[in-house]
């Protein structure tokens, strides 16, 4: 039972991905309504049934513009449905909703914070290293001289 499950994960996996390219590939080629801002698929998530597909989008561009691009892509989704249909041969096509993936703004608005505690501690003089230590992240508890 557990090999099936390996295997199912595994497909599962490997069918997002397809879906991601597939979905990409239309946007850039068979889309014919603009969308604004520079639009990424960042990631698509499928449970094991891959009847329905949670598909990420990162728009770099104004808040407006991430609003009106997911608007536009979930009213429009039975296009992207259709191609996928016909490009990846599966049993059920999926359907398809589109969010808004924040995970790049939050990584930019935590390195950012980080840079500036840095220079907060650098002009009070403190010094301190935000790199993990090497024998913590092992897990190693040797003693250093």
């Amino acid at each position: 039972m557990k090999k099936k499950e390996l295997g199912d994960g595994r497909r599962v996996s490997r069918v997002e991905r397809e879906v991601q390219m597939s979905i990409a590939q239309f946007l850039l080629s068979g889309f014919k309504h603009p969308l604004p801002g520079l639009v990424t698929i960042s990631h698509v998530k499928m449970p094991g049934d891959l009847r329905t597909a949670k598909v990420y989008v990162s728009v770099l561009g104004s808040d407006q513009q991430k609003h009106e691009v997911i608007e536009t892509l979930n009213q429009r989704a039975f296009q992207v449905q259709d191609f996928i249909g016909r490009e990846l041969k599966m049993r059920f096509c999926p359907k398809l909703t589109f969010y808004a993936d924040e995970t790049t703004e939050k990584v930019l608005k935590i390195e950012k914070i980080l840079a500036d505690l840095k220079d907060e501690n650098q002009r009070q003089g403190v010094s301190i290293n935000l790199q993990p230590k090497m024998d913590l992240v092992k897990g190693s508890d040797e003693d250093t001289d």
